[in-house]
């Protein structure tokens, strides 16, 4: 299988800590992800917004120089961008006479039908092939630490565009934290929104969904919350002290990538895995459940 890579907007710049471990934890299960050439931004809320044309163009723009560069499967990180990716590919797949208008516009001579598809980590790492590497792999005992998978809006939804994992439960992150050992709770939020992109135009919002996310997280007794979006980490990582004013109480709870948690588990270093670029420090927390020292 060769696999195109495409960090996106997010991953090289709030984001870097999730490509750090992303790319670290690929490195460390022997599997070469190569960076899609010239790749574009997505184009996110902004293009479609001003038409659907270059709503479908710019996403489409990156599949097809996947499909330029021979890759069988185009990873995605970031949820917003791989919902672009997965809806503009099945827009031009429904209709040829929009696909060859999308064409026209893109201009690079690669026809549009049989596009690779794109695909999120989880979708690659959670299948059962990867389970007995990834156990053969563990260095770290991660049993003590107790946490709640949150997948957001966007990696399983809406179902008939994304196509993977169960919409209103899924199951990807659960079954890869309980393959290296995390006490992964059932909750009820897991696929709450967070607020996403009114971080920016009205925070309030943001918070009131986030302060809903953390007390469903704490009844369940969680200490850490596992991710998979770099706008859901954002959102839970950066607003803690509103939120814990809305509260009434103290909260400092580690927001993790599922790939900086799984590297650690493989044993990867908390600098390699970018964990000193987080608001809430989760250094403190990992080296206790696994019984280190700084």
């Amino acid at each position: 299988m060769k696999y195109g890579y495409y960090p996106g907007c997010s991953l090289e710049g709030i984001s870097a800590e999730y490509d750090d471990s992303i790319r670290s934890l690929f490195k460390r299960l022997d599997v070469t992800i190569e960076d899609l050439p010239g790749w574009i931004c997505c184009g996110t809320v902004a293009a479609p917004s001003m038409s659907r044309l270059l709503g479908l163009a710019t996403p489409l723009w990156n599949v097809a120089r996947a499909k330029q560069a021979g890759y069988d499967q185009l990873i995605a990180p970031c949820s917003a961008c791989l919902y672009h990716f997965k809806h503009a590919a099945q827009q031009v797949a429904e209709s040829p006479a929009l696909r060859a208008e999308v064409e026209a516009v893109l201009a690079l001579g690669v026809p549009l039908a049989s596009l690779p598809p794109t695909v999120h980590p989880l979708e690659i790492l959670s299948a059962d092939a990867f389970e007995s590497r990834i156990n053969q792999l563990v260095q770290r005992d991660l049993s003590a630490l107790k946490a709640v998978c949150y997948y957001g809006c966007h990696i399983s939804r809406p179902a008939k565009v994304m196509q993977f994992d169960d919409p209103e439960n899924p199951q990807s992150m659960d079954r890869l934290m309980k393959w290296v050992g995390v006490q992964v709770l059932d909750w009820p939020s897991k696929v709450d929104c967070c607020g996403a992109h009114f971080s920016l135009i009205k925070p309030g919002i943001v918070v009131d969904l986030c302060t809903r996310l953390f007390e469903s997280a704490l009844e369940a007794g969680a200490e850490a919350i596992i991710v998979g979006c770099p706008m859901c980490h954002a959102n839970l990582d950066t607003r803690q002290d509103e939120i814990a004013a809305k509260l009434g109480r103290p909260l400092n709870m580690p927001v993790l990538y599922f790939s900086q948690v799984l590297g650690f588990a493989l044993g990867l270093s908390p600098d390699v895995l970018g964990f000193k670029k987080h608001i809430v420090d989760p250094v403190p927390l990992m080296l206790e459940k696994c019984h280190l020292s700084a």
